[in-house]
């Protein structure tokens, strides 16, 4: 079964050794040992989380504003929790629950995939193919922070590994109204907060404020379409 997963997950695995590589020598410029990186990367299964916690923290943001920013992106894992959970028929609670402490983006996409489709996927081939990916990813950061300790490597380069993939995850998405909307409203807020001094609010403010006015966005404008067509 271990190998059936890796045979299917090994293009996620080199990927995970590519981003995490650079998001452990970040973590070590933080002043994080090796085994501080292996035990952060193995149980906080957010990479992009990881790397908002490290730049944050360098750049002297306080906790409390971090401790914000990254709940407020990380909270989708919930609604993955939520929306794969149905699938794992006769499963336990217990097995329903490890899955859904131990997914990460790209398990959630692969193991809901083969869910759906009916293949021979249960809730124990969904958790080792999460303990799999989680250890590729741990071992990847702390392979990272042992490389960054011996080479000196620019946090603004290493940085630049999480802020390039979340420009390849937006230009990846359909280009609807809200999306677009959201994008402009969340980097005018960003702006904004900076400008006034608000810099430990700003990623936070711009999550908020991005989605709400979307979301007012669709509403106003779907609900002028129906008046139209009525």
């Amino acid at each position: 079964m271990v190998l059936k997963i890796v045979r299917t997950v090994w293009p996620v695995m080199l990927t995970y050794v590519a981003i995490g590589a650079p998001c452990g020598m970040i973590m070590g410029q933080t002043g994080m040992e090796p085994w501080m990186v292996f035990a952060l990367s193995s149980t906080f299964v957010t990479g992009s989380g990881q790397f908002m916690i490290c730049n944050l923290w360098l750049a002297g943001v306080p906790a409390a504003s971090i401790v914000a920013s990254v709940a407020a992106i990380s909270s989708r894992f919930a609604l993955y929790s939520a929306s794969i959970a149905p699938h794992l028929t006769g499963a336990s609670k217990r097995q329903a629950l490890a899955v859904a402490a131990t997914l990460t983006e790209e398990a959630y996409g692969i193991s809901l995939a083969k869910l759906v489709e009916g293949e021979d996927w249960g809730p124990r081939e969904s958790f080792v193919l999460n303990v799999i990916l989680i250890a590729t990813w741990g071992a990847s950061c702390t392979m990272g922070a042992i490389v960054g300790a011996v080479v000196d490597v620019p946090t603004a380069i290493a940085s630049f590994v999480c802020t390039s993939l979340f420009i390849c995850l937006l230009f990846s998405q359909r280009l609807s109204r809200g999306n677009v909307v959201a994008a402009v409203s969340g980097a005018v807020s960003v702006a904004v907060c900076k400008f006034l001094g608000l810099v430990n609010i700003a990623v936070p403010a711009s999550v908020v404020v991005g989605i709400a006015i979307a979301l007012a966005c669709d509403a106003v404008l779907d609900g002028r379409g129906a008046r139209d067509a009525r």
